[in-house]
C-alpha cells in the first residue's frame, strides 16, 4: 500500500497548535466555570429529589391514552408543525438574503485604487446585515415569542414571528460563514470576467455550499418543530402549552403522553430528512416551501393585527424603554453578573456535553464501529448484528436526548432537584449530548475514507483506524461546532431562565411580567453586547481552526 496515502494526515498544515489551546482553555474554564456556579452533583440523589424524579418516571411508564386527550395531542402536534414550518419559512426569507449581504466574498488580488460604488456599498451593507443578524439571534425566540404576545395576544402567531426572527439570526450567520469558506478560485474568475458581488455569489459560491445550505436547513426545520413545542409555555401554542400545563399540575402521565408525541414527531422528521438528503436540492427547498405555506394558511394568523393601533402602542411602550434604559451603576452590575453566570453555564454544559457526545459518537457511526472502510473484509453475522444493535441504541440516545426542547429538560430538572443554575446546566447539557452527538457522528461519515482504509488495510484495528484516520480529519469540524453549539447554548441558558433554571432569563422574565420596560432594555442590551463579542472571538477561532 502506498505510503503517501497516510502521510497527507501528519504533514498537512494544520493550527494544531491553536486547536490544542483552545481546547485546553475550554477544559479549564469548564472546571473553574461548574466550580464557581455551583454544580452539585449530589443534588441529584437528595431525598425529595429523588421522590420527585420517582413521579416522573412512574407517569412516563404509564402515559395518558384516553381517546379524548390522544385526539388533543394529535391537533396540537399539527399546530406545532405548521408553526414550525411557516416560522422556518419566514426565517428563510430573512436570514438568507442577510446571510449573502453579510458574507465577505473574494477579492481579486490587484484592485484599483479607486472604489467603485459596489465595493463602497459593500463596506455598509454587509457591517449592516452582520449586524441585524447578530441583535436577530442574540435575543432567544422565547422573549421575542412573550414580547409579540403582549402585542398580537396569545396563539401561534407569536411563536411564528419569534422562530422566524431568532432562527434568521443564526441561519444567516451560518450560511454566511459557509459562503466565505468555500473555494476563492470560482468567484475570482467570474471577479476577473467583471461579474458584480452578487452574481459571484449567486454563480461562484452558491454552487459550491448548495448541498451544506439544504442539509443545515433539514437540520433548522427540526429544530423549528422543538421550538414550536415549547413556545406554549408563554401562550404561543402547539404542544409546549400541554407541556407546561402537565408539570405544573403534577400530570405526569399527561406528559408523558406530550413528550412521546414530540419525540415521533423529531423521528418523523429525521426520517423525512435522511430520505430529502438523498434526492435533489429542489426536493428540500420544495419540501420547505410547501410546508411554510401550508402553516400559514391553517394556522389562521391574522398578520394584519400586527399593523393596529393597539399593536403600535405596545411595540411603542417596549421600544420606548431603549429610549431611557435604567442605567443605575448597582442594577447594570446585577445585570452582568447574571449575564456572565448565564455564559458559564453555557460553557459548562457544553464542555460536558461535547466531551460525553465525544466519546459515544464513534459508537454511532456504522462506518467506525463496524471497520467498514475495506468493501472486502470479512464480516461475521453475530458481529455485525451486534454492531447494530449498539449502533441503534446510541442512535436512539441521542434522538431522544435531542428530541427533548432545553426548556423541557429545564421544567423536568427544575422538579427533580429545584430551581437554580444546576437545573439550567443539566437540561442544557441533556439537550446538547443529543445535538452533538448526531454531528459529530456525521462528521465522522463524511470524512475522506482513503486514510482509515490505508490504515485497516496495514492491520490497524477500530480504534486505531478512528485516532490515526478519522480523528485528525473530524478535529477541526468538531472544535467548530462546538464552538458554534456554545454561542447557541448562551441563548439556549437564557431561555431556561424563564422556567427558574438560572441566569440572566430569569430576570428578563420578571421585567417582561411586571412590564418593567426601562430594566428590560439594559438586560437586553448587556445580552446583545456579550452574546456579540463572543459570537465574534468564536467566528475568529473558528475561522482559524478550519484553515488548512
Amino acid at each position: 500500500m502506498p505510503s503517501d496515502l497516510v502521510k497527507p494526515l501528519s504533514t498537512r498544515e494544520q493550527p494544531a497548535g491553536l486547536r490544542a489551546l483552545v481546547l485546553s482553555g475550554f477544559l479549564i474554564a469548564w472546571w473553574l466555570g461548574g466550580w464557581g456556579i455551583g454544580f452539585e452533583p449530589g443534588k441529584l440523589f437528595q431525598k425529595d429529589g429523588l421522590a420527585n424524579a420517582l413521579a416522573l418516571f412512574q407517569g412516563f411508564t404509564s402515559p395518558a391514552l384516553d381517546a379524548e386527550f390522544i385526539r388533543r395531542i394529535m391537533q396540537l402536534s399539527v399546530e406545532s408543525f405548521a408553526i414550525g414550518f411557516s416560522g422556518l419559512g419566514l426565517a428563510l426569507v430573512i436570514g438568507i438574503p442577510l446571510g449573502i449581504w453579510g458574507a465577505r466574498l473574494p477579492a481579486l488580488p490587484e484592485r484599483s485604487r479607486k472604489r467603485s460604488f459596489v465595493d463602497i456599498t459593500a463596506l455598509v451593507v454587509r457591517p449592516a446585515a452582520r449586524s441585524i443578524l447578530t441583535i436577530l439571534r442574540s435575543i432567544p425566540e422565547i422573549i421575542w415569542a412573550f414580547l409579540f404576545v403582549r402585542i398580537l395576544g396569545l396563539g401561534p402567531g407569536p411563536a411564528v414571528i419569534a422562530i422566524g426572527l431568532s432562527f434568521a439570526g443564526i441561519i444567516g450567520k451560518l450560511f454566511a460563514e459557509l459562503m466565505e469558506s468555500a473555494a476563492p478560485e470560482p468567484a475570482m474568475s467570474l471577479r476577473r470576467l467583471g461579474a458584480s458581488p452578487l452574481g459571484v455569489a449567486l454563480y461562484g459560491v452558491l454552487p459550491q455550499v448548495r448541498h451544506q445550505w439544504v442539509g443545515y436547513g433539514l437540520f433548522r426545520l427540526e429544530c423549528a418543530i422543538r421550538s414550536a413545542a415549547i413556545l406554549g409555555v408563554v401562550g404561543a401554542g402547539g404542544l409546549g402549552s400541554e407541556i407546561d400545563l402537565s408539570i405544573r399540575y403534577f400530570q405526569y402521565d399527561k406528559l408523558a403522553t406530550a413528550l412521546l408525541a414530540l419525540l415521533l414527531c423529531v423521528i418523523l422528521l429525521e426520517i423525512s430528512s435522511l430520505i430529502l438528503r438523498r434526492t435533489t436540492a429542489y426536493w428540500s427547498i420544495g419540501t420547505i416551501a410547501v410546508g411554510a405555506l401550508w402553516g400559514s394558511l391553517t394556522l389562521g394568523v391574522v398578520w394584519f393585527d400586527l399593523f393596529t393601533v393597539q399593536a403600535a402602542k405596545q411595540l411603542g411602550v417596549f421600544l420606548a424603554g431603549f429610549s431611557n434604559p435604567v442605567l443605575d451603576f448597582d442594577f447594570v452590575w446585577a445585570t452582568t453578573q447574571a449575564m456572565l453566570e448565564t455564559v458559564g453555564m453555557a460553557l459548562f454544559a457544553t464542555m460536558g456535553a461535547s466531551l460525553l457526545a465525544f466519546m459515544m459518537a464513534p459508537l454511532g457511526a456504522w462506518q467506525i464501529l463496524s471497520m467498514g472502510y475495506l468493501q472486502d473484509a470479512p464480516k461475521g453475522v453475530t458481529h455485525q448484528r451486534l454492531f447494530a444493535l449498539v449502533f441503534m441504541t446510541v442512535r436512539l440516545i441521542f434522538q431522544v436526548f435531542r428530541a427533548m426542547p432545553e426548556l423541557v429538560w429545564a421544567l423536568i430538572f427544575v422538579v427533580w432537584i429545584g430551581a437554580g443554575p444546576m437545573a439550567g446546566m443539566m437540561a442544557i447539557g441533556a439537550h446538547t449530548i443529543g445535538i452533538m452527538g448526531r454531528l459529530f457522528g456525521e462528521v465522522y461519515e463524511d470524512i475522506e475514507n482513503r486514510y482509515p482504509r490505508a490504515l485497516e488495510a496495514r492491520g490497524a484495528g477500530r480504534l486505531g483506524a478512528w485516532a490515526y484516520g478519522v480523528l485528525p480529519q473530524a478535529m477541526p469540524q468538531l472544535l467548530s461546532f462546538t464552538l458554534f453549539r456554545f454561542e447557541v447554548n448562551i441563548r439556549a441558558t437564557a431561555m431556561v431562565g424563564f422556567v427558574g433554571a438560572g441566569g440572566i432569563g430569569d430576570a428578563i422574565h420578571t421585567a417582561i411580567s411586571l412590564f418593567h420596560f426601562r430594566e428590560l432594555a439594559t438586560q437586553l442590551l448587556v445580552l446583545v453586547v456579550v452574546v456579540s463579542f463572543i459570537d465574534a472571538l468564536s467566528s475568529e477561532l473558528r475561522l482559524r481552526i478550519m484553515s488548512r
